[in-house]
């Protein structure tokens, strides 16, 4: 695959927090890549996808895999896998673990856009989002400080100045290359 054409990691050497599942060879980009699924040339093609029974609930966030995995994914620019890998485990979710499932989803859906200059689905998805966070910010309280691990309000504040610039009134390649802020997700394991 041509490198230049693959979403690059905003700090490639971020700590993994499932280390014992390796990435996929290439970083799907639509339109780029082979679909990872549907293309027999997919990293992922005919790789049967794996749902436990009884999924886990959001307190047992450190026993999960799935999730551990997505979070690593998206830190090292696999964001269409993260979020094929966080969708996975939104279908069976329920409530405010579903909203915050989905709310990854779309910020990592939102970071394909960006590598890919479409502005418009960058502003709808990230937007979408960053809402579906800061509604679990709203439902959980003083909780939300760490959900699955995560210190929300924190990351929404990052999120927030990685994706203003894109909301001027004028958006250049200069706007894409000048980014001051990484939207790394932050496991508090402690």
């Amino acid at each position: 695959m041509d490198s230049h054409k693959q979403p690059q990691p905003f700090d490639p050497n971020w700590h993994r927090y499932c280390p014992e599942i390796p990435f996929p060879p290439y970083r799907h980009v639509p339109g780029v890549t082979p679909h990872p699924i549907r293309d027999p040339l997919g990293h992922s093609y005919g790789i049967e996808e794996e749902h436990d029974d009884t999924p886990l609930p959001p307190e047992m966030w450190r026993e999960n895999e799935a999730y551990l995995y997505g979070v690593d994914l998206y830190n090292l620019a696999y964001w269409w896998e993260a979020h094929e890998t966080w969708e996975g485990l939104w279908h069976q979710a329920e409530d405010t673990y579903r909203l915050f499932l989905q709310g990854l989803i779309q910020v990592s859906a939102s970071l394909i856009k960006y590598h890919m200059r479409m502005l418009r689905p960058l502003r709808t998805l990230s937007t979408a989002g960053r809402d579906k966070l800061r509604q679990v910010v709203d439902e959980s309280g003083d909780a939300c400080n760490n959900y699955m691990g995560m210190n929300l309000p924190e990351f929404l504040e990052t999120t927030d100045a990685f994706f203003n610039p894109f909301f001027s009134e004028v958006v250049t390649e200069n706007t894409y290359l000048q980014i001051t802020v990484q939207p790394l997700i932050t496991l508090q394991l402690g």
